[in-house]
Formats: C-alpha cells, structure tokens, sequence
C-alpha cells in the first residue's frame, strides 16, 4: 500500500511539468515582444512582477509609430489583449509620434453599443521630440492623474484624453496648433486651461463635459473655435481672441453660470455657424460683448443671450461729470465731439488719472465693460485771454488763474538795466509779489511797496514782504528802500535770543511795538519759545496763566545767569528789562497748597532738613532767604532750566572730566558738536547727580538721558550740593 501512494504521488508531479506555466499560477511572468509598430519602432510588454497581472508598454526606436484604426482583430495593436492591465507606458527617446488607438480597448454592452476603458494606466512618459500624440491615444484611463506633454508636440488628436475623468491639470505645449476633435472630452477633474498662442485650431467638442471647467485662458493666435467646444462646462467668463475668424454653434451651450462673454477688437470674425443653434446658445442670460458690425454674424436664435455693443465712458472735466456711451471697439476718436472748451486753456486731451500724468492711448480701444473714466487734461494759454501788463521792481512773481499756477505760461520782457520786468497777466488772475532780498542794495533795508495809481486791496500792507491782489487793470509795482544804518528793525539791527518759557512777551523798539516782527522758534516739546531780540529794545514778560499746571501756582522766575534790574521782583507776574545780552527766562512752580511763607519750601520744593554751604548749615531759615538767595550762598553760577543745562554746569564745574562709559544717549545729539552734552550728561549721570528716569530694567543701550525735562530749584541746588562734595572729596 505505502509503495502504490508513492507511485501516485510521482506520476502526479510528473504531470504537472507537462502542465502550461498558466495551469498552476494565476498569471504569467515575463517579457513578451518586441512588437514592430513602426519602420524603426518596436515595443516591448514586461510584467509589472507586483503579484498582480499588470504589464508596462515600452516603446522605442526612431521616427513615426504605426497608427491603429481599432476596428478589427486584424487591426488591433499586438497587445491589445493586456490593454486593460497596462499600468505604465514609457516612450523612450528616438520616437517621434505616439500611433492612433495604441491604448485602445473596446468592448459591447448589453445592449450591443461599443465602449472603452483603461482601469489601471496610471503613470506616462513621453520623450521631448514627440511631434504629436495619436488618437485615443489615453481615453477613458480615470487613474491618470498627470501627463506632461514634451513642448516639441504640435498636434494632440481626436479624443487623445477624452474621459480621464482623474486628470486635474494639463499644460498645452508652446509649439502645440492644434487641440484635437474631443480631445479633453469628459475631463471632469480639469479646472483650468491655458490655451498658448501656438494655437491655429480648437476642433470641435474638445473641452466638452468638462464639468468643473470654470476658466478658458484663450491667447491671440487662435483661428478657429469648433462646434461645442466648451459645451456643458462651469465657465464664468470667456474672451474671444481678435484674431478668432471662425465661430462653430453652439460652443457654451449647457454653460449655466457664463456671466459674459466678450470678443476683443478690432475683431478678424469671417464665418460663423449659420442656423437655429446660433453661435453661443448659453443655457444662463449672458451678456456678449462685441462691435456693431458683427451683429449680423451672431444674431442667430440665442435665447439667453444678451448682445451688447456699447461700453459706458465717465468723462470728469473738474466738478462736471458725464457719463457717455460709445461703440464697443472704438478708439478715442469716437469721443471727438465730446472735446470740452475753457476759457484761457487748451485742450490737452483725456487721460486716465485725475492727475492728468497717463494720457490714454489714441491706439487703445475701449472693449472695458466695467466702464472707463477719463479725465479732462487742460494747458493754460494766457494767449487766449486778455491781459494787463504788470511791470514790478524789486520783486518776484506767482500768478493764479483758476486755483493754478500759471507763472512758467506768461511772456515776460525784462529791462536789463533797470532790473524792471514786465509781465502778461491774464485778467482776473490772482498775483503775489515777494519782496527779492537779493535784490536789496547795500547798506538798505525794505521799507514798502509803490504801486503807483494802483491801489492795494484793503487787507494787504504796503510794508508787508508779500502783497496778494487781483489783476483787473495794468499795474507798476516797485520796492522802496531806507537806510539801514538808521533802521531799528529786526531783520536788520544787532538782535540777540530770548528765551521764554511759560511767559508771554511784548518787545518794544523806543515806542513801537515789534513783537509780532521777531522771528520766533517754538520747541514743541517743551513749549519754549526763542525770539530774535534787537539790542536796546524793551521786553515786557508776562506769567502766561494758561499754562501754568494742575494742583500748582506761579511761584517765581527764573533768570538763569541774566539779572533782573533793581526795582524787578522775581515774584511778580510780570516783568520789564532791557535787551542787552542773550536771556534764559522760565516760570516756576509750587504745589498750590503750600503757602508762600511756609520756611521749609524752596521754590516749588521741600529742601531736606538741612543744606550744607561751606561750613556752615542752612536749616528752615533757607526758604525765607528765597532760592535766588540760596543759589548765591552756594555759589550757583545760575539755575539752569532743564536737565540738560544742569548737566552742562555742573560738568564744566568740575572741569569737564571724561565719563567712564563711552555709550551715547540716543536723546541727545549725536554730532561732533553734540559731544559735550553727551559727556556731561553721561558723567551727572553716573555719579548719580541727575536722577535716572529709566524704567528698571532697561538695556544700558537703550537708557535716555531726557535732556528737555524741566529741573525744580531744589533739584539744582541739591545737584550742586552733590557736585561739590564731590570735588571735595576727589
């Protein structure tokens, strides 16, 4: 028994070698080919070897593939029996086109109607050199996802893509003329695509039933658009290339949210469909927009179509608005009759900003349905007005006319000799004429202006350096001049600086008032004021109450290193002395609660219990003495205003010693000139005479010094207290 089981079990494995390879395995392994399909190109089919029954294609060779029509099983391609489990087709160099139907697999349904698909072609390669791709060439493969097309192919065939439901992008090639019968027929998965200007020939149906199609970039260059081109896609928006000649029907039927569709200008259309379809047949109310002329050539029966053949045209001419309508297509000369006139200008023409810097081109046509606005451009021709002749001495001249300056427009003659020019100036312009310093002579100062039977309006002065009028009659306007020597004027005697804070100031020369003469520099920061003083001149300085700060009263002046003169009370509101020198005056403070008279204030601060000047020691009796006193038994130079001036004092005090760190303020100045406040507030600083405002924490680098912040009296005499001991103790 043991012996007849062996026998079987022998006989049964010798069978099995006789067996087919396909008897015992799912499927076969190996390499089939190579397959001629072309006079120099052959193909090979090799198994994937992935467990699976699927193959890759490899075509190589040079020139032409053979084409094939798919029609019958003596027609087929060699391996057209794997088609279906082809995952991978590989066109190597050498190739030159890729052959009708290569792909092509068709089957009967149930109900005898033909069809086709690719299940597993997911992955192409195709080499640069490639001339065209072949009809069918990839239909209905829903796993490709992306192919890209050499740029060297000019021609994609008929249905080469059609149902690659799984395509989302395609690049056209730049060389590419034509895009094939139905060539992207049914890609559902595209979105977009750009059309290059290569392009002869859009054959018909070949972006049909890309559902989700929403934007068709068309480049000029196209010819021809076929029949149904674009039917049934989610298109927005399409633009028609001037240099389209033939139009096919019904090219975005089914198109349910076309908003408009516009045809560029000067449009090249000749031919367009002839019957009850009509050109576009959208199936939304869209509006074309295109030139008269072709109205005849696309008014067939479109019942949701809107032909519009004007665009609208906002002309702005200053305050005047007008809106206009015109040809779609036209050029600027359509707006001709609409030229407007002004008095005193020409016309310059119409430009696209209010500026009037971008004139709009004559070549350009107005194809915008949005709407254009153009802005009226004018160029001042005094010429065309009447004018007066203004002859002016000693002075320059800004004419107006409208709001504008038209200075640079008007004929001027001048007199050499004289130095007289004369000027034509449009009638109701408004002139200005500025006093020329240069023009000033030596050893004289401006005293007014001759205007001969001229009469100044009654708001101008005659002295004033700028006379303002308007020109309605001829007019002879001249500076006059006196003396310098004898001048008592800011402008021309010795002056010197004043400086108020907190005070309000009348300065008068003998008995003029020339305060609203000085030349005055404001610090907006601190609100100090600098006048240019002339010497001699009286200067009244009065409190000036509106400034004086919350919860505080006026308390005191302080003069720096300038001395009051005697019968001054430093305590008075307001105080008179004359101009002599350079002044430093600021208004000082108290908490308004301390009374005057309480001894242990100075100024508008509590002194410590006691205060050290020499040996001797100046206890609550300090205040009754007055600051001012105090200062002098300390031996104050002066009070200094602001943190700045403090530093500066005390630091040339103490004879002017270098700070052991070299950073600078960034508050301060940082010039070579700057320097010496830079050093100073540095050393104060450091020997901790000047209280630090720094938050803590803050980077030495970035530490500010405050140069502007105003000191107290208490903080000087207590700054210079420590100052002192300081060199006593060096």
């Amino acid at each position: 028994m043991k012996k007849r089981l062996i026998s079987l079990l022998l006989a049964f494995s010798m069978m099995l070698t006789f067996l087919p390879a396909g008897a015992v395995s799912a499927f076969a392994e190996g390499t089939w080919g190579p397959y001629d399909c072309g006079e120099n190109v052959t193909a090979t089919l090799s198994s994937n070897n992935d467990g699976k029954e699927t193959y890759t294609l490899t075509i190589k060779g040079n020139g032409p593939m053979a084409n094939y029509d798919g029609s019958s099983n003596s027609s087929y391609a060699p391996w057209y029996e794997k088609i279906q489990n082809i995952t991978r087709l590989i066109v190597e160099d050498g190739v030159t086109t890729l052959g009708d139907n290569i792909l092509y697999y068709s089957y009967l349904d149930n109900n005898s109607d033909f069809h086709s698909f690719h299940p597993n072609l997911y992955e192409v390669e195709l080499p640069e050199g490639l001339s065209y791709i072949g009809a069918r060439a990839f239909c209905d493969s829903p796993m490709l996802n992306e192919v890209k097309i050499p740029s060297t192919v000019t021609k994609i065939k008929s249905s080469a893509f059609s149902g690659c439901t799984g395509l989302t992008k395609i690049e056209l090639p730049p060389q590419l003329e034509e895009v094939g019968y139905s060539s992207f027929y049914g890609c559902s998965g595209l979105t977009e695509i750009s059309i290059p200007s290569s392009v002869k020939t859009i054959r018909s149906g070949a972006f049909q039933n890309c559902f989700n199609l929403e934007s068709v970039t068309l480049s000029e260059g196209i010819g021809e658009i076929g029949t149904e081109a674009f039917r049934s896609t989610n298109l927005k928006s399409l633009n028609i290339p001037k240099s389209v000649k033939k139009l096919g029907h019904d090219i975005v039927d089914g198109c349910y949210h076309l908003a408009y569709i516009t045809i560029e200008a000067p449009s090249q259309l000749e031919e367009t469909f002839e019957g009850n379809e009509g050109v576009f047949h959208p199936a939304c109310k869209t509006n074309v927009y295109f030139e008269p002329r072709l109205e005849r050539k696309l008014w067939h029966f479109n019942e949701y179509a809107d032909f519009i053949t004007t665009v609208d045209v906002t002309l702005v001419d200053g305050d005047t608005i007008t809106p206009k309508k015109i040809d779609y297509g036209a050029d600027i000369t359509a707006l001709d009759k609409d030229k407007p006139t002004k008095p005193g200008y020409n016309f310059t023409g119409w430009y696209t900003d209010a500026d009037c810097k971008t004139r709009y081109p004559d070549a350009q046509l107005f194809t915008n349905i949005k709407g254009t606005k153009l802005y009226a451009g004018w160029k001042f021709d005094p010429d065309a007005l009447v004018c007066h002749p203004l002859t002016v001495i000693g002075g320059t001249v800004t004419v107006k006319y409208d709001d504008s300056d038209v200075t640079n427009t008007l004929t001027v003659t001048p007199d050499e000799a004289t130095g007289k020019k004369t000027y034509d100036v449009p009638d109701g312009a408004k002139v200005t004429v500025t006093l020329d310093k240069t023009a000033v002579p030596n050893g004289k100062v401006f005293d007014s202006w001759s205007t001969g039977e001229f009469s100044l309006p009654q708001d101008q002065n005659y002295k004033a350096e700028n006379i303002t009028f308007t020109m309605n009659s001829d007019v002879d306007i001249a500076a006059q001049y006196r003396d310098a020597a004898t001048d008592h004027t800011p402008d021309t005697a010795v002056c010197h600086p004043l400086t108020v804070t907190g005070g309000i100031v009348t300065v008068k020369n003998g008995d003029k008032d020339v305060t609203d003469t000085l030349t005055v520099t404001t610090d907006e920061a601190t609100g100090k004021k600098t006048y240019s003083v002339p010497d001699g001149a009286t200067v009244t300085v009065t409190l000036d109450k509106t400034l004086i700060p919350e919860g505080m009263v006026f308390d005191i002046w302080s003069t720096g290193k300038f001395s009051l003169p005697l019968g001054q009370d430093y305590k008075a509101e307001t105080i008179t002395f004359p101009m002599s020198s350079g002044v430093d005056i600021a208004a000082q403070y108290r908490d308004a609660t301390i009374e005057d008279d309480e001894p242990d204030i100075v100024g508008p601060i509590v002194i410590g219990t006691t205060v050290v000047v020499g040996g001797a020691v100046l206890g609550y009796q300090a205040y009754s003495l007055g600051a001012e006193f105090a200062g002098k038994l300390m031996a104050l130079p002066y009070f200094p205003s602001n943190r700045s001036a403090l530093a500066m004092m005390l630091w040339e005090d103490a004879g002017k010693p270098m700070p052991e760190s070299e950073l600078l303020y960034p508050d301060v100045g940082q010039e070579e000139r700057d320097m010496d406040l830079q050093h100073a507030a540095r050393w104060a600083m450091e020997n901790e005479l000047i209280p630090d405002l720094n938050d803590e924490g803050t980077a030495p680098e970035e530490m500010k010094f405050y140069p502007d912040n105003a000191v107290s009296k208490i903080d000087v005499l207590n700054a210079w207290q420590k100052a002192q001991e300081l060199k006593q103790n060096a």
